[in-house]
C-alpha cells in the first residue's frame, strides 16, 4: 500500500487535492491511499515519516514546512516529498531536505498529474528487496530500510532502519555488498563502510554525515569521485 499524505492548514485545499489525486490515471485506489492533515497540532514530524509520497505546504500559518521537513527526515528519509506553495521561486533549503518537486497551487492541473507519475516511479524504485543471507538465512532486505553496511572483521554489519531489528551480520564481504547494493544507490565512502545515499545528507573528506545523526569516517583519496557520485544521484532522484 502506497500512503499519501496532504499536510495544508487550509482544510477545503488539502480536500480539492486530495479528490484530484484520487482522480489521476496513475491512482489505484486498491494500492493506494490518501490521508489529509489539516489541523496545525497534527502536522509534526513523526505523523510525515509515516507516508510514502507527502504534499506539504510550505507556508503553513505558524509552521514553516522546510523546518518540518527537516525534522521529518532525521525519522525517516523516504517520503517522496514535494513541497506546494502560492509562490513560484523555488526555496534554496528544499534541497537540504531532498525535495523532489515544487508544486505552485496554481498550476495544479497543469503539473500534478506528471509530478504525482514521476513520485509514484521513484516510490516503487525505493520499495526494491534485496537478497543477503544474514545470520544463518537468506533475507529479502528493503533497500530503504538498510541505512549503511560496516565491515567488522570477518563479518559486515547492516544498520537497519525502521525494521524488526537494528542491524544483522553477514559474512559477506565489503566488496559483495558493494557489488550488490551499489547499483541500488550505495556508496563505498570508506574501506569499512558502505552507505545508502538516501540517508546520505552531507561528504566531505573527512567524513559523511547521515540523516539518521550519525557521523562516518571517509576517505579522503577517493573523496572527488564519490563526490560527483553523489551529486549524479542526487540530480537522478529530482528528475
Amino acid at each position: 500500500m502506497i500512503r499519501i499524505l496532504i499536510c495544508d492548514d487550509d482544510a477545503a485545499f488539502a480536500q480539492d487535492m486530495a479528490k484530484r489525486v484520487r482522480a489521476l490515471p496513475a491512482y489505484a485506489p486498491k494500492a493506494m491511499a490518501v490521508q489529509c492533515l489539516t489541523e496545525p497540532s497534527a502536522i509534526h514530524a513523526a505523523a510525515l515519516a509515516g507516508c510514502d509520497i507527502l504534499f506539504l505546504d510550505i507556508d503553513l500559518g505558524g509552521e514553516n514546512g522546510i523546518a518540518l521537513a527537516r525534522a521529518m527526515r532525521r525519522q525517516a528519509p523516504g517520503p517522496v516529498l514535494i513541497f506546494v506553495t502560492h509562490f513560484s521561486e523555488y526555496a534554496p533549503e528544499g534541497y537540504e531536505v531532498d525535495a523532489f518537486r515544487y508544486l505552485a497551487k496554481a498550476e495544479l492541473d497543469q503539473k500534478l498529474p506528471g509530478y504525482f507519475a514521476d513520485a509514484l516511479a521513484v516510490c516503487r524504485t525505493r520499495q526494491r528487496r534485496v537478497e543477503i543471507f544474514c545470520e544463518g538465512e537468506s533475507m529479502p532486505l528493503p533497500v530503504q530500510a538498510l541505512a549503511y553496511a560496516e565491515s567488522r572483521g570477518h563479518e559486515q554489519c547492516l544498520h537497519m532502519t525502521g525494521w524488526s531489528k537494528d542491524t544483522l551480520r553477514t559474512r559477506l564481504t565489503m566488496a559483495q555488498l558493494e557489488d550488490l547494493l551499489g547499483p541500488q544507490g550505495f556508496l563505498r565512502i570508506h574501506k569499512q563502510f558502505l552507505v545508502n545515499m538516501a540517508y546520505l545528507q552531507a561528504l566531505q573528506s573527512t567524513g559523511a554525515v547521515l540523516s539518521t545523526g550519525e557521523c562516518l569516517p571517509a576517505s579522503a583519496r577517493g573523496y572527488r569521485e564519490n563526490k560527483q557520485k553523489f551529486i549524479r544521484w542526487q540530480a537522478q532522484q529530482l528528475w
